[in-house]
């Protein structure tokens, strides 16, 4: 029978590029998976056997601190983040992926989808989805690096050595601020309050397969898209068809997220063509009337 294996928080080594980083995972979901279809015949009760209808293809995701202990680039902040701001913003389609490890597994993913949170006084936390598909390397006529290799073992790296500094590079609401979003109306002038912030960006990738090899020789980044959804204290009916946003025209909005001690330096979401899509309000007893806005960015 093999060992028990037991995980308090899950440490997560990401590696993109010649960079990486350990996050700490309150959870961690691994899954493996092949596809296959039965074929029939005319005159032939039963199946003719069972086989592969597409290739093998893994899937990771994790929850996680929004840590900000990380500097990639020379800006701060987690890998997560990094990699996310490097995908949407880049010209060049073609991704080599990232390398996932945890628990003894590893594969090379592509990222999914990437969120957080941020509220007044309350600490920010992550979550992050991949796919992974296997780099299609062949020698020997093997075909090696499959989506998930390894098996379950004890983690052989730790979160991080300095837990002080873990605790204070923690992402919090007590100094972000999102200056740069606030609805303004006129007659009578009132300016809005923001409370928090809910951010999320999926991502659309394509695997190129060649004939003769199940995994994908290159896989390619096509479309992002971006939503924010800002918590206020003012609802403004004024919005219009186009969906524009809160200026009147398409703009820009960067969300500035700091940690408790260091507040001096920040992580920065920046979302650009920004539109307003909806605007709600909602009241619970003895509270105060909160307004959600929706902001979406296409890339």
């Amino acid at each position: 029978m093999a060992d028990l294996i037991f995980y308090d928080k899950a440490a997560v080594k990401v590696t993109v590029g010649s960079t990486s980083e350990v996050l700490l995972a309150s959870d961690c979901s691994v899954s493996f998976s092949s596809s296959v279809q039965p074929l029939y015949s005319i005159g032939k009760k039963g199946s003719l056997g069972q086989f592969p209808s597409s290739a093998r293809v893994g899937e990771i995701s994790f929850s996680f601190l929004t840590s900000m202990t990380g500097i990639h680039d020379k800006q701060p902040g987690n890998i997560i983040n990094y990699l996310a701001s490097g995908v949407k913003g880049s010209i060049n389609s073609n991704a080599s992926g990232a390398l996932i490890q945890v628990a003894g597994l590893s594969g090379t993913g592509f990222l999914n989808s990437y969120s957080f949170n941020i509220a007044s006084n309350s600490v920010s936390t992550s979550s992050a989805s991949f796919t992974l598909f296997g780099s299609g390397e062949i020698s020997n006529n093997q075909q090696l690096n499959v989506p998930v290799s390894g098996r379950l073992a004890n983690s052989d790296f730790a979160p991080i050595s300095d837990n002080a500094r873990l605790a204070t590079g923690i992402a919090h609401g007590r100094f972000t601020n999102l200056n740069d979003f606030r609805t303004e109306l006129t007659g009578p002038t009132s300016n809005g309050t923001v409370f928090g912030a809910d951010y999320s960006i999926s991502f659309n990738h394509n695997p190129i397969y060649k004939v003769g090899q199940e995994f994908p020789t290159c896989t390619y980044y096509t479309t992002a898209a971006e939503q924010m959804t800002v918590t206020e204290d003012i609802f403004s009916s004024g919005l219009s068809f186009s969906g524009v946003n809160v200026n009147g025209e398409a703009g820009n909005v960067n969300l500035n997220v700091k940690g408790l001690i260091d507040n001096s330096a920040q992580m920065q979401i920046g979302m650009s063509g920004v539109k307003q899509i909806n605007t709600s309000a909602s009241v619970g007893l003895d509270d105060i009337v909160r307004t959600q806005k929706t902001l979406v960015a296409a890339y």
